[in-house]
């Protein structure tokens, strides 16, 4: 049994790591050189234009777009279309947990939860105020406010948000909050290394506890576990809501994954049911149809045969991919750059099973292009009656 890497997409900074770069490859592509082991791979994240792996020893790896210094490498190329290793020197030796991709900005937290950031600072998303800081072009520590050890990150196009471990938030850069804002929150402003940033906390600390977050382009949703009627049910939501993006729900079964799109949502519920809302003029909500917007949960049409279930999910900026329990991937969404990896470039507006040359144990998405981690069989095992 060996384990390969395929990728698939948008290849215009050379992100799919294939060596060269091309406008897109319609159909998955194996990877012939990388920096770290296929097995060892632990997380998958992609940006507008770049890709970062994280894999079990904690080392991070990175290709593609580089122009605001989001590989991380401390280089001046506009892309790198090969993987390379972030220096473990730029995290003080100190092995990466957790990983996030914006569109042209990166983080990472280390198992100590020290946080770090690199890639453009144009509209100060990575907290620095500073002229001449337009773009950091490897990790930078940051200093949250008391020292607060650091749990997730989550980008957004123009802002940063980061969650601590006693269920603060601090957002740095632009997110434009409703008015009024939700009123399970207090939002507050508070300074950061001479940066404005917001500070929010649930309003009631006894009722309702942040767990995670995650990120849009201009929208942000919190998942959050009620502490008196138990299970975590409850999404509140913060920013744009153009398309219905921003609507928040309490679901009648706990959330298992939140993931999201630019302007689109996906809830896998505890019963591996799939529900999704926001713009789906490209088919990216897999309703089986094309329309401007669902304002409201809308399942999934997506048919598994018995004992296959869903395993994990992952938003492009309007496509989508899921990987089953028995290892297979479906895509839908936008497909302009062959995102969906069908061999078309014509959107889908219902999950697609992907043909790939063995078991998905893994797979991940950027802006418009797809990785996948395969165990395939060996050609003499394959071979063998």
């Amino acid at each position: 049994m060996s384990v390969t890497v395929y990728a698939w997409g948008a290849n215009s900074h050379g992100q799919l790591g294939l060596g060269y770069e091309s406008e897109l490859c319609m159909t998955p592509q194996r990877l012939s050189k990388c920096s770290f082991l296929p097995q060892l791979v632990r997380c998958i994240r992609g940006g507008g234009g770049h890709v970062l792996i994280l894999d079990s020893n904690g080392r991070l790896h990175a290709c593609g777009w580089n122009n605001r210094g989001q590989l991380g490498l401390n280089s001046n190329e506009e892309c790198h279309n090969e993987f390379s290793m972030v220096p473990t020197e730029f995290f003080e030796e100190v092995p990466v947990e957790f990983i996030s991709c914006g569109w042209d900005i990166s983080g990472a937290i280390t198992v100590t939860k020290r946080l770090f950031v690199w890639g453009s600072n144009a509209f100060q998303q990575l907290g620095i105020c500073q002229r001449g800081f337009m773009a950091v072009r490897r990790p930078m520590p940051v200093r949250l406010p008391r020292e607060e050890p650091a749990q997730r990150i989550s980008f957004g196009l123009r802002f940063c948000a980061v969650l601590t471990q006693d269920q603060k938030i601090y957002i740095f850069g632009r997110l434009r909050i409703m008015d009024p804002p939700p009123i399970e929150l207090d939002i507050t402003s508070t300074s950061l290394h001479r940066c404005n940033v917001m500070k929010i906390q649930v309003h009631n600390p006894k009722e309702l506890r942040i767990v995670s977050l995650v990120s849009g382009q201009n929208h942000m949703l919190l998942k959050c576990v009620d502490l008196e009627a138990g299970g975590s049910r409850r999404i509140v939501a913060l920013g744009d809501n153009k398309f219905g993006q921003s609507n928040a729900f309490q679901f009648e079964e706990d959330v298992r994954q939140l993931a999201v799109g630019w302007t689109h949502n996906a809830a896998m519920l505890k019963t591996n049911s799939i529900l999704l809302w926001g713009r789906n003029c490209y088919g990216q909500l897999g309703t089986g149809e094309f329309c401007e917007q669902r304002a409201t949960p809308t399942p999934l049409q997506l048919h598994l045969e018995e004992g296959t279930t869903p395993a994990r999910l992952h938003m492009g900026a309007e496509h989508g991919l899921l990987r089953t329990t028995a290892g297979e991937i479906y895509t839908w969404g936008w497909n302009e750059h062959g995102n969906c990896g069908n061999n078309a470039t014509e959107n889908i507006c219902v999950p697609t099973l992907l043909k790939l040359p063995g078991y998905a144990k893994l797979a991940g998405s950027g802006a418009g292009f797809c990785y996948a981690i395969v165990e395939e069989a060996d050609e003499e095992t394959a071979t063998t009656p």
